[in-house]
């Protein structure tokens, strides 16, 4: 049950569209290579031997966002509605959000061209005069945030276990939510300790009354979605069993369930980075997944496709043919596809430096102008 946005497909096998002004195709990604297919993790040697990962900042979309200033509305990277599983016109809640920078990414995603409809409701834990002390930019985010609808809505203190009575008033009376969501829920610990694996059983309680209490405020066909690293010991959370419990002891279980993990591409995202817990410093999190939870009714809205017509054999370019979300399911023939074109890329660019040191060895032994001089010298 593990699905990818097609764009990070695409670059991940340097088939993305080519840009204005350029000549070629971009080369494969190897950073969007590992954020499908998680090779270091799943322990394949010779792919992390002859292709090792590389920083996040190498994807040619990271370096383009790059070039995406902040303050700058538009969503040159939104090439699809249904991106990340968000829609045009939907109203979206976001808890935890440390610098604001997520809010702003899913502003631009959701708020409509003619700002009448979709909006944002950005929360932190935190009040304001620590995340302006915290973040350097945090001013600029969130007056972007603000900037971008009028709908939109700024809140501190706001406790993702409390919503009832941490939310703004006029909010919980008035918006029923299309996305609830969550990135590296932590509990409130020391700077920088975020996710330890010492509070793993504390956080898990965390999870599952963030569940139960997000589920309210929830559109009829809306979703709940928490962010996290899959990578040991993040895996040991059991995230699709342990954010369910609370719902299930309620008697819900019926109602509401695990649709499945969307690989999380924050370059479809920007200018969203993820922040420890009250650092500035951000983190890797090629490993992430957006863990998707929603009501058993089908609806247009759902970010996973239903999983009961999905055939996790088919070949790659049925998978891109059948999308109309953007989302296609993470295949092992998509798997292969993409090991087999950077192992063929790595071990043609061996064979080029191979030959070429082999042609400089040739020169050196055909006669060195250095190597002459030398031996003249020792004549004289």
């Amino acid at each position: 049950q593990l699905y990818c946005p097609v764009s990070t497909y695409l670059c991940a096998i340097g088939s993305n569209p080519l840009e204005e002004g350029q000549l070629s195709s971009p080369r494969p990604c190897i950073p969007c290579a590992y954020k499908l297919s998680n090779f270091d993790i799943a322990l394949d040697h010779e792919f992390t031997k002859f292709v090792p990962n590389q920083r996040p900042e190498q994807c040619p979309r990271s370096k383009k966002n790059k070039a995406t200033s902040t303050n700058d509305n538009s969503s040159t990277t939104c090439v699809k509605d249904g991106m990340m599983g968000y829609k045009r016109g939907m109203n979206v809640l976001t808890v935890g959000d440390g610098d604001f920078s997520f809010s702003l990414a899913v502003a631009k995603l959701v708020v409509s061209d003619d700002s009448e409809s979709g909006m944002v409701v950005a929360t932190s834990y935190e009040d304001l005069p620590t995340l302006q002390r915290v973040y350097p930019a945090f001013d600029d985010t969130m007056n972007a945030v603000k900037n971008y609808s009028t709908k939109n809505v700024i809140d501190y203190k706001v406790d993702a276990t409390l919503l009832q009575s941490t939310l703004p008033a006029n909010v919980i009376q008035s918006v029923k939510f299309h996305r609830i969501c969550w990135n590296f829920p932590c509990t409130a610990v020391g700077r920088g300790q975020d996710g330890q694996n010492s509070a793993m059983e504390e956080n898990k309680d965390l999870v599952k009354k963030f569940m139960a209490n997000a589920l309210q405020f929830l559109d009829e066909c809306g979703e709940i979605h928490i962010t996290h690293k899959t990578k040991p010991p993040y895996n040991q959370w059991d995230m699709e069993k342990v954010a369910m419990e609370e719902i299930n002891n309620n008697g819900n279980e019926l109602e509401f369930e695990y649709k499945g993990r969307l690989v999380f591409d924050k370059c479809n995202l920007p200018p969203y980075v993820p922040r420890k817990a009250l650092d500035k410093k951000s983190f890797p999190c090629h490993d992430a997944c957006v863990f998707v939870f929603g009501f058993r009714r089908k609806s247009a809205e759902s970010t996973i496709l239903d999983n009961e017509k999905v055939d996790f054999n088919q070949n790659v370019t049925a998978s891109l043919d059948s999308s109309s979300s953007g989302i296609i399911p993470v295949t092992i023939k998509l798997i292969e596809t993409v090991r087999k074109k950077h192992l063929t890329l790595a071990m043609y660019q061996k064979e080029l430096k191979h030959n070429g040191k082999n042609r400089r060895q040739m020169t050196i032994s055909d006669g060195n102008p250095r190597k002459g001089k030398k031996q003249r010298k020792r004549k004289s």
